[in-house]
């Protein structure tokens, strides 16, 4: 028996192969399959430290690509780029302690997110965040999220994917 689902590593290879806005999809579909999340999307670090911009997303028509957030001293700054940990918000509540945005998210439906950085050669490259109903982020979620993190940082060995 493989310790690697076969079908997903076909997938995975033929991703690949086809470039990064194929692999973002295939996460994608493999983060929303966990119970409650029902979008995703993805920020890569410009090369000078100084901005995210949004290069994947689930939802191109409430989130879509491109945009930049200045990497500044923030809550949710601080937590991602200084303690390289995720942010975890599984109510409003918890979520307005890093996301100013909280209401606008809200008033969409979504009640919790989960944004985890993507750690490579110790520098954060990216990240990854989900959000979903309230009450989802439960250890077990947040544990099959940060197990497929390691495939996700695949997205960020394509040259020029943190380009601006």
């Amino acid at each position: 028996m493989s310790p690697i689902d076969r079908a997903f590593a076909h997938d995975l290879a033929n991703s690949l192969a086809a470039g990064p806005q194929q692999v973002i999809t295939l996460i994608n579909s493999t983060v929303q399959a966990l119970p409650g999340v029902r979008t995703v999307t993805w920020l890569a670090v410009a090369p000078d430290h100084s901005v995210t911009h949004r290069i994947g997303t689930s939802d191109p028509v409430n989130f879509p690509i491109g945009g930049f957030d200045p990497i500044d001293d923030g809550a949710w700054n601080r937590r991602i780029f200084g303690d390289k940990r995720a942010v975890v918000g599984d109510t409003p509540e918890q979520m307005r302690q890093f996301i100013p945005e909280t209401d606008q998210l809200v008033a969409m439906g979504y009640g919790a997110t989960l944004c985890a950085p993507i750690i490579i050669g110790g520098e954060v490259r990216g990240v990854l965040c989900a959000l979903g109903d309230a009450g989802i982020l439960t250890p077990d979620l947040i544990a099959e999220t940060e197990a497929i993190l390691p495939i996700a940082a695949l997205v960020f060995t394509f040259h020029g994917i943190s380009e601006r």
